[in-house]
């Protein structure tokens, strides 16, 4: 009978736009753990205020940029008024320009979540039927279908117009209720929507922002949180697997070192160990001193803790400011030209947590090895040639020390940065691009390639565990029996190792949330191709 002690069955909570949003935030509403609430009355004073603005400037003739003058290289060339409607079509459709595979719906709530929360600041000059229309289709579970390449990080031109195009009744959305991708005048239909009139300045309002960058940076840093916790939860497995000499994770000898990252991660680990024979003094270390790989579990582990630990406020930052391009400053009734829709920080940051994670991947590669060597010198060939023929279950193979380090050679290459590879476009106008966008795509992307090492890694510390526990049964951390008897119980049940990896990847997720593991589903297939599996791999990825 299904149990309530894990997250998996906490109550949705109430996510507000206008107020600050964090990265948790945007992650549980787009994959459904949290709904939307926003004081409309009050938003839509503060869009009426800024839009007389928009309507003073326009009777002016004042030049202004998106409003009533062209974008990019066109910025000089005036939008005759009779146009003006005319002209938010152009801008929608002249920038549709993204490709690629489609983003989850996961993605595209969390991108129509960060453009509402910005627009809700008042500083873009949106209307408010744009406002509307956006939440509309947040409300609705109409999700556009964003292409995943096009940014680059100086405002998500293409894949914003992508939201765009089924705004107006055009472009390609997800029907709600169902896995099915239609035009988007259909998908407005089926949640009786109509197509939106935009106004004047709305086309620069929706493309003009970097909420797909925010968004996927809120969702990567979420993920990347959760299995920054579970490195710890694995290192643990091995500590116990190999009777490690804890005195690394001794709590004063952190607090001598007080950073943040490493006193949290040495607190996970001795969690993980609290109880069990080696962390209670009943079992010897096996050495007075382990390698590097295990004596700094807490400090390069640590290090990509605090790293995250500064991402974490810059995107509460960008998920709650007003980044537009112009700003329109109410008070004193002016657009002001500005360059903060570069989002440099975010990039750079995001190359930062890929190094981080690089070196917490370099430290779980040579645990393997150590874990390998074990594994092959506790057992004679004669009794490893035996097991094979006389074991129905699963044999844990002694090369899974070579699937680690061509693992750990894809995420060393990952960490080369992508912030400083930027081109000039625009006609040479915009010549600096801050890479955000692709940045945290390649954070997202090499987070699976982690996974499956620190399955690699806790498949043979559970291996050890328990052929350990077969011979001179001991006490373990509560965390690590769960574990090691879950992965034992896997390999009796899988003989294909891609398949065994997958279990282990989950039942390291239940475990960092608290789930039963006799609940456990079969994981999503690597490489997902029908949309409702991935679905179901984004939202494992972020819960």
């Amino acid at each position: 009978m299904p149990h309530d002690r894990g997250t998996l069955n906490d109550a949705r909570r109430m996510v507000t736009i206008g107020e600050q949003l964090s990265a948790k935030d945007v992650a549980d509403l787009a994959i459904g753990h949290a709904v939307v609430h926003v004081d409309l009355p009050r938003v839509h004073e503060r869009l009426g205020r800024a839009r007389a603005v928009v309507e003073t400037a326009l009777a002016s003739g004042m030049p202004t940029y998106g409003l009533n003058r062209g974008l990019g290289p066109l910025r000089n060339s005036e939008v005759p008024l009779d146009l003006m409607g005319d002209f938010q079509r152009f801008v929608i459709v002249s920038h549709a320009a993204a490709i690629g595979t489609p983003l989850t719906r996961a993605e595209g709530r969390a991108t129509l979540l960060a453009r509402l929360n910005t627009l809700a600041a008042g500083g873009s000059g949106a209307s408010v039927a744009l406002f509307d229309g956006l939440l509309d289709l947040l409300t609705h579970d109409v999700i556009p279908v964003i292409p995943a390449q096009g940014s680059v990080g100086a405002a998500d031109l293409s894949q914003m117009a992508a939201i765009g195009l089924v705004l107006l009744g055009e472009g390609r959305a997800w029907l709600p209720g169902e896995d099915r991708v239609v035009p988007g005048a259909e998908a407005l239909a089926a949640a009786g929507l109509r197509p939106l009139v935009l106004g004047a300045k709305d086309g620069l309002a929706l493309v003009g922002s970097n909420a797909l960058s925010v968004a996927s940076a809120a969702l990567t840093h979420r993920r990347t949180e959760l299995i920054a916790q579970r490195a710890d939860l694995v290192a643990a497995l091995t500590i116990e697997a190999l009777d490690a000499n804890l005195s690394p994770f001794d709590e004063v000898a952190l607090a001598a070192r007080p950073h943040p990252g490493q006193l949290e991660s040495g607190a996970r680990v001795r969690a993980a160990l609290a109880g069990g024979d080696l962390a209670e003094g009943r079992v010897y270390p096996g050495s007075v001193q382990d390698p590097i790989s295990i004596r700094t579990v807490p400090q390069v582990h640590g290090a990509l803790v605090d790293e995250l630990r500064v991402l974490d406020e810059m995107i509460r930052i960008e998920l709650s400011c007003a980044p537009d391009n112009p700003y329109l400053d109410v008070d004193r009734g002016v657009f002001i030209s500005n360059g903060n829709f570069s989002i440099t920080g975010l990039a750079v940051g995001f190359d930062s947590v890929r190094v981080a994670l690089a070196h917490v991947a370099m430290l779980s590669e040579r645990r393997v090895a150590q874990l390998v060597r074990e594994l092959r010198h506790s057992v004679t060939l004669a009794e490893q040639i035996q097991s094979t023929i006389s074991t129905t279950g699963y044999v844990t193979p002694v090369i899974l020390a070579q699937t680690a380090s061509a693992l750990v050679a894809q995420v060393k290459h990952a960490a080369t940065p992508v912030s400083l590879t930027g081109t000039t476009v625009g006609d040479g106008v915009e010549d600096h691009a801050s890479m955000a966008y692709p940045a945290v795509r390649v954070t997202d992307d090499i987070l699976d390639v982690v996974e499956r090492l620190f399955a690699v890694e806790a498949l043979l510390a559970a291996t050890i565990i328990d052929a350990g526990q077969r011979r001179a049964p001991r006490a373990l951390g509560a965390p690590v029996a769960r574990l090691a008897a879950t992965i034992t119980e896997i390999t009796k049940h899988n003989d294909v190792t891609s398949d065994v990896v997958s279990w282990v990847t989950e039942a390291l997720r239940r475990e960092r949330r608290g789930d039963d593991h006799s609940e456990m589903r079969a994981p999503a297939v690597p490489e997902p191709h029908a949309i409702h599996d991935q679905e179901v791999a984004r939202h494992d990825q972020l819960h």
